[in-house]
């Protein structure tokens, strides 16, 4: 039997209000766990604390940490600072190991706190709802009355309740109602489009902006004096320039600068950031997430042997959740912006090679357990993984200027 390769993913958790309260770092150990798991999983934590740093990868937010139950023990928790929040997801199958529940009391005292995950119900479930904080429910798995009952139960012991499996707008709203505490997922990025809705006067000129922004044909000049147009764009131009996640040599003090040091392809990039993150009634991990994917299009093309098309493989992730920011389709955002037709295909129909990208980066949202399959060229899920961990990370530096 093939052995399953260890690699970790990272899914946000969002309140009521999309409002970022967490991220989940789920260590995946393959669908043929053996002998090897655990000293793989423990290599990578390693190589996660000497390169990035765990607290790197979230951020000052807390951290729901799924790792194997035979891990769970306090010498083998990664590194966070004293005051990080740092929540261990726990699965009904420690109730099967005195060793592990023993550590489990340990961690307790310790100051750690307990999610169950995929809470039934059951009898199992109520045992361990003794000693956990946060329980998740797979809202797929059940009814709607049968998942209101749950939730309510979870309530009256103090229990936040997570609604697992949650991927588009429509299903967020409808588990609104239902009163779970957090939402787990990258629904934020599936928006529900209503048929014949037209974009605000607001989104429509923005819109109309980065068309100007994003036009070959535009000179320096003429993105200065767009730039210009926003009082406090220019400031918060410079300030971007200078955050450390873009490792200029020198401290730019001019516009000027930041071209002679970024070129104008890099500029129009951060032009685009600004003017997104100016939107209204849009969540700050929309903004995080499209960083994320810009930073790991770039690194997958210089990985595979396409270092010279990087900055287009760059913007094709900045712009990837278009569709959710203006909340329309993504044709009709691309329609009224001047992209190249490889980077239109790839946005609208995930086609060609930056398409391919876009693809295994929904697969790596999504967090399916078969993405130990997941590949692009010569990249396996291992240096799949590696770089979506280095772009979160990139993107949560980044988010902070």
């Amino acid at each position: 039997m093939q052995k399953s390769e260890v690699y970790i993913g990272r899914q946000p958790l969002l309140d009521g209000q999309k409002r970022l309260f967490a991220y989940e770092l789920k260590f995946h150990i393959g669908m043929n766990p053996n002998g090897h798991t655990e000293p793989a999983t423990e290599a990578l934590i390693d190589k996660i604390e000497n390169d990035i740093g765990f607290a790197a990868i979230v951020g000052s937010y807390p951290c729901v940490l799924k790792l194997p139950a035979g891990l769970l023990r306090p010498e083998r928790i990664p590194n966070f600072s004293s005051d990080h929040l740092v929540v261990l997801a726990i699965g009904r199958e420690v109730l099967q190991s005195a060793d592990v529940l023993r550590n489990l009391k340990a961690l307790k005292q310790k100051g750690y706190q307990f999610l169950l995950e995929d809470y039934m119900g059951d009898e199992q479930s109520d045992k361990l709802s003794t000693i956990v904080n946060y329980a998740k429910i797979r809202v797929d798995n059940f009814n709607e009355p049968q998942l209101k009952e749950m939730v309510e139960s979870l309530h009256q012991r103090d229990i936040k309740v997570i609604a697992d499996s949650v991927e588009t707008e429509e299903s967020y709203q409808h588990l609104l109602q239902l009163d779970f505490d957090y939402y787990l997922g990258y629904f934020f990025t599936n928006p529900t489009v209503l048929n014949n809705r037209k974009l605000s006067g607001n989104k429509l000129n923005l819109l109309q902006l980065m068309a100007k922004v994003n036009a070959p044909q535009t000179s320096f000049d003429e993105l200065t004096e767009i730039i210009s147009q926003d009082v406090g764009l220019s400031h918060k131009l410079l300030v971007a320039i200078n955050h450390p996640a873009n490792e200029l040599p020198v401290h730019v003090e001019t516009i000027a600068d930041g071209l002679k040091y970024m070129g104008l392809k890099r500029l129009k990039f951060w032009v685009n950031l600004l003017m997104l993150s100016n939107m209204e009634d849009v969540p700050q991990e929309l903004l995080t997430t499209s960083l994320l994917n810009a930073k790991f299009c770039e690194m997958m093309a210089m990985q595979t042997g396409r270092g010279q098309e990087k900055d287009s493989y760059f913007l094709v992730g900045l712009l990837s959740h278009l569709d959710a920011f203006f909340q329309t389709t993504m044709e009709e955002v691309v329609d009224a912006l001047p992209l190249e037709e490889s980077l239109t295909k790839a946005l609208v129909l995930h086609e060609g090679k930056m398409g391919e990208i876009l693809t295994v980066l929904n697969a790596m949202q999504k967090g399916d357990e078969d993405n130990e399959h997941l590949t692009f060229d010569s990249l396996g899920i291992v240096q799949i993984s590696n770089n979506y961990v280095a772009s979160a990370a990139w993107a949560q530096q980044a988010v902070m200027a």
